[in-house]
């Protein structure tokens, strides 16, 4: 229906209080920001804030740290510890001297079988500090065969201990305390009995993982804080020694908006008209009642309007319901279409799942109006004959004299569609003041009386028998108008005080221009017989009901589930080839005519989800 009223807002501060006023600014989910370099230009002096990532490269240390020992750190900023740079480095050097030795010892411990690592858990609950720090004594670990255990001691001249760590049905994994002048010795008896041994870790890598997560832990929050916080000095220019956001809030949240920065007394708000700085185009917010709302996501797959001009939703909602449910028409399966948007709008909040339940209402009016309930034509005829007091129903889809009467209807209806969008158009443009589009092209007032003139003829003499086309009713209404649209450039030059003669000159202009009238005239017949596919569908649709109609009848008591099976095939297929050539009218037989998109959506800057 509308596009939200917005106003240009500009904070300006101080520089010493940077971060307030960002935190403030970026604080709820109302302000649009214009990105500094926008704002900034080389007569207005402004600077842009230098860029500093040392906070982000600082973010990136510790997360690959965290990543890699397969832990996250979730500790947030309390608002007070602060960090100096050399501070931060200090305490990531030495989480990185720390991860570098757990990494070493993950990496000797990579090419080891699980039975080996279990192992070394049990070696866990020695004290491993103290086995690493024996002086005078040789210590080894690893594993035996099985086989090789009893003859460990048969070696009478053996000097050394071993004590079994744990086994399998295979080896036995042992601990060997030796004196350190027996080390030569005893490995030679260890080869002997086909000993493989095991790297004592160096380290506690648990204990050290922990000291690591609880280095980085303790800059983690206020690194994080910074490193968010610089990406939105993008926002911030600096005009001599303040610094400036600039942006644009909704007009029905300004003054609240406004008082965000009470606290802030060194902060200046100027309040500007949303279109009043040029360079900067104003985001479109649309707002819409509650049946056309939905009805936003087709606007917003083609291209907002721009900031001000003439939003389409509305008149998109009826017309796409209107040409949906007369090509769906059947009362039974536009109510299936109204129980699965609902559920989809309730549990996934889809806007697809409220515009099925907006299509769905009117699938099932004009399935009433065609008497169709899951593609029985006849269970709804006593609604009409016994209760309406109709002699039958009044509309016989399927009767062959019915068809040329539908096609024809929806070419009227295409015509008065496509008039339509002409007449948007004429308004919209004389609403920009651009009087030669909306007088002289043809989708202006020029095309508006050929293309009415010429479907009102056509209609008169084929319908009503009237002798219309004449030398007179034709040059005035149908060359004239050509005639306008032909000089629509040497006119808006007139209507602009310019030199009548086109740049081109005449000779290239007209042959041009005469290629492009034909094309015109061309492009109202095509779209006027595109919507021969309204009647077409509308015949489809109760064809392949007749054909499950039929099946039902051929398959006796498996009826009732040919005809289950036979109205999901024909919701699901149907209902989905309609929903696309329903919105190809929209896109290529009435935007065409009157809208063109391009509007700058409106994206809040919030620090809210950081």
């Amino acid at each position: 229906m509308a596009i939200e009223k917005m106003r240009l807002l500009r904070m300006a501060g101080s520089k010493e209080n940077i971060e307030k006023i960002l935190l403030t600014a970026f604080a709820t989910n109302d302000l649009h920001a214009e990105l500094a370099s926008h704002v900034v230009n080389e007569g207005n002096g402004g600077k842009l804030i230098p860029e500093d990532n040392s906070f982000a490269e600082y973010l990136k240390r510790i997360n690959s740290m965290a990543r890699s020992l397969n832990t996250e750190i979730m500790c947030a900023f309390d608002g007070v510890t602060t960090f100096t740079k050399d501070e931060i480095e200090m305490h990531l050097i030495e989480a990185e001297e720390k991860f570098e030795k757990i990494n070493e010892q993950l990496m000797m411990r990579s090419n080891l079988t699980p039975e080996d690592k279990d192992a070394l858990e049990i070696l866990r609950s020695y004290d491993i500090s103290a086995l690493n720090d024996l002086k005078y004594s040789y210590v080894t670990f690893g594993r035996l065969p099985l086989s090789s255990i009893p003859k460990v001691d048969l070696h009478e001249e053996k000097s050394f201990i071993y004590h079994v760590m744990t086994k399998n049905n295979q080896y036995a994994w042992v601990l060997i305390i030796a004196l350190l002048d027996k080390q030569k010795e005893v490995n030679n008896i260890l080869e002997s009995l086909y000993f493989e041994p095991i790297a004592i870790p160096k380290i506690d890598d648990i204990q050290y993982t922990i000291d690591c997560e609880s280095t980085l832990g303790q800059i983690y929050g206020y690194v994080y804080h910074y490193a968010e916080l610089a990406k939105y000095y993008k926002y911030m220019a600096i005009f001599d020694n303040e610094v400036v956001i600039t942006g644009f809030v909704p007009e029905r949240v300004k003054k609240a908006y406004k008082t965000l920065f009470g606290d802030l007394t060194d902060v200046v708000i100027q309040d500007f008209p949303a279109e009043s700085e040029e360079g900067l185009q104003p985001p479109t917010v649309l707002r819409n009642n509650w049946f056309a709302r939905p009805f936003e996501l087709f606007i917003e797959m083609y291209g907002l309007p721009h900031y001000g001009e003439f939003d389409p939703t509305f008149f998109v909602s009826v017309t796409y319901s209107l040409l949906f449910g007369i090509m769906f028409g059947d009362l039974g399966q536009g109510l299936v279409l109204v129980i699965l948007g609902q559920l989809l709008w309730v549990k996934k909040k889809m806007k697809l799942g409220a515009v099925a339940v907006r299509i769905g209402l009117f699938s099932m009016f004009f399935g009433t109006l065609f008497g169709s309930f899951f593609g029985d034509e006849e269970i709804l005829t006593p609604l009409f004959t016994e209760i309406l007091g109709f002699s039958e129903k009044p509309i016989h889809v399927i009767d062959p004299n019915f068809t040329m009467t539908l096609l024809l209807t929806a070419v009227g209806l295409g015509a008065f569609l496509i008039l339509t969008s002409i007449g948007l158009n004429i308004m919209i443009n004389f609403k920009r003041k651009d009087y030669s589009t909306a007088l002289f092209t043809q989708n202006g007032v020029a095309g508006f009386i050929f293309y009415a003139s010429v479907i009102g003829m056509v209609a008169g003499e084929m319908l009503l028998g009237m002798k219309l086309m004449n030398i007179v009713t034709l040059s005035i209404f149908v060359y004239f108008p050509l005639f306008i649209i032909l000089m629509h450039v040497p006119l808006k030059n007139l209507l602009h005080k310019q030199a009548l003669k086109p740049h081109e000159g005449w000779g290239g202009y007209l042959v041009e221009s005469i290629f492009e009238l034909l094309e015109v005239v061309l492009s109202f017949v095509s779209n006027t017989m595109s919507f021969l596919r309204v009647g077409g569908f509308v015949l489809s649709h109760a064809g392949m009901m007749v054909v499950v109609m039929t099946l039902k009848e051929m398959t006796g008591s498996a009826g009732l589930l040919v005809l289950v099976i036979g109205n999901i095939f024909v919701i699901g297929l149907e209902g989905l080839i309609v929903g696309i050539q329903t919105l190809r009218l929209q896109y290529y037989e009435m935007f065409s005519r009157y809208f063109a998109g391009g509007g700058k959506k409106y994206i809040p800057t919030t620090l809210l989800n950081q």
